[in-house]
């Protein structure tokens, strides 16, 4: 090992300069001093909220303040990054211990309980040791009902937080999941990488989001768990030609929306932030009964003139309220060679007889298209995808199905309003249904049994 002086050590690491506030500098970087105050400012508003055990924040503040050496040595950010993985283990096992508050139980197949106290992690994980799934245990998810298997590691753990509903969001149960991988390769490598200062930051606040949400805090404008988000009124217009506008129910009061090439318009509550990550283009196809938008989409007065429009607003005065955009319920019916697209169950609870025949799926889902391409996918008889329950292979979860009879005497189906929005679709080019997908034979075809050749010589006949 060659020896560094303290000079050398105070030095700063050129490749950090090369991270700018205006992308990667090939041609010019930072000064010393400024790259120290721009790399600790990328991650100087990652904070965790105030309920996280202190055993998770102090691992998370001490990655926070460790990485600000990054500016003199490059490496230090891979090995930040690598063990902020290491830290979500630690932030699961803090959340069981306060989830539990002092005691877990197993219980087995034949019903018997055994209730653990429980001081610290290593008892969880001694009594998981006792108590296996191979011997017919499972771990009681608080005070119950539900219990999964439990083997006191990391997959265990995930487990548990799903079942104990600390984590949230279908498509997060594959990120999830490859958190948890690229946590098992760095416990156990079999390589080297480096990585970089904004792999580093992407890395951190993901961790902050995960902790934030054990605790039941989702982050505001976040990536995996976000916190709801603000819906208003929204005018929406269009004519026979296809043009669309869309503008803030307020502009139409205030005469700031053009009507001239206006034939129809409606009132909707949505999310609209033009430009930014919710920005939801699907906007332009909404559907006043089945979900055609990416984002949660509320009917709520239309279609009529921009001056009838404008009436209803003055007199009725829309509120703004927050939605979740996360397991979002969505009804989905199929019947024949049909398959329709999602709509809301509490549209569904308001339709006619006639069209509330079929058999209807109700799954749970980030996204409406999500949902649909699971039906469409179990229908095709695709390999992987699940009839029930969670899916291994798409993003939803079935909650359940039948008829509207039967989920309505499950209570299932509940209406959410006092009428049926009107049918209307801002593009005619999108249809209510598609044909059911085929169910394809995927078996492979039966292997043809080759004749036995005799081993016996066969001489040649005089």
């Amino acid at each position: 090992m060659q020896i560094t002086s303290l000079a050398q050590l105070r030095e700063t690491d050129e490749r950090t300069q090369r991270f700018t506030p205006l992308g990667l500098g090939l041609d010019r970087m930072l000064t010393p001093e400024s790259a120290a105050t721009y790399h600790q400012e990328t991650v100087a508003q990652i904070d965790l909220a105030d309920a996280v055990a202190q055993g998770t924040r102090d691992a998370f503040e001490r990655l926070r303040k460790i990485r600000a050496y990054g500016v003199l040595c490059y490496e230090i950010y891979t090995l930040v990054n690598d063990h902020a993985l290491l830290v979500i283990e630690q932030a699961l096992r803090d959340r069981f211990i306060h989830f539990h508050d002092g005691s877990c139980t197993f219980v087995h197949r034949d019903g018997h309980e055994k209730t653990i106290t429980i001081t610290d992690y290593d008892d969880v994980y001694k009594a998981a040791k006792r108590f296996p799934a191979r011997r017919g245990y499972q771990l009681v998810v608080g005070r119950g009902p539900a219990a999964v298997e439990f083997n006191g590691m990391l997959d265990g753990l995930r487990k548990w937080a799903r079942a104990a509903g600390v984590l949230r969001g279908q498509r997060n149960r594959r990120i999830e999941q490859v958190l948890a991988t690229l946590r098992n390769s760095v416990a156990h490598p079999s390589s080297t990488h480096l990585l970089t200062p904004v792999d580093c930051a992407e890395t951190l606040r993901d961790l902050a989001e995960f902790i934030n949400q054990l605790w039941g805090v989702p982050t505001p404008g976040g990536r995996l768990y976000p916190a709801p988000v603000e819906r208003d009124a929204l005018f929406i217009g269009w004519n026979a030609n296809g043009s669309v506008t869309l503008a803030p129910a307020d502009h139409l009061s205030a005469g700031l929306v053009r009507l001239d090439q206006i034939e129809q318009c409606a009132i909707v509550r949505a999310v609209f932030c033009p430009g930014t990550r919710l920005e939801d283009p699907d906007l332009y196809y909404f559907d006043s009964r089945y979900e055609n938008t990416r984002l949660p989409t509320e009917y709520l007065w239309g279609p009529g003139s921009p001056t009838e429009a404008a009436t209803w607003l003055t007199t009725t005065s829309p509120t703004r309220d927050f939605v979740d955009l996360l397991d979002q319920v969505f009804a989905i019916r199929h019947e024949g060679d049909r398959v329709y697209r999602p709509m809301k169950p509490g549209v569904v609870a308001l339709l006619d007889p006639a069209d509330q025949s079929g058999h209807w799926y109700l799954v749970q889902a980030d996204t409406p298209q999500d949902a649909y391409l699971h039906i469409r996918q179990i229908l095709a008889a695709e390999p992987g995808c699940s009839q029930s329950g969670e899916c291994p292979a798409c993003p939803i979860e079935i909650l359940d199905q039948g008829t509207v009879k039967e989920l309505v005497g499950r209570g299932q189906l509940t209406p959410t309003c006092t009428a049926l929005p009107p049918v209307f679709c801002l593009r005619d080019d999108i249809p209510s249904w598609q044909p059911a997908p085929l169910r394809t034979n995927r078996e492979p075809a039966p292997r043809r049994r080759r004749r036995r050749r005799s081993n016996r010589h066969r001489g040649d006949v005089g």
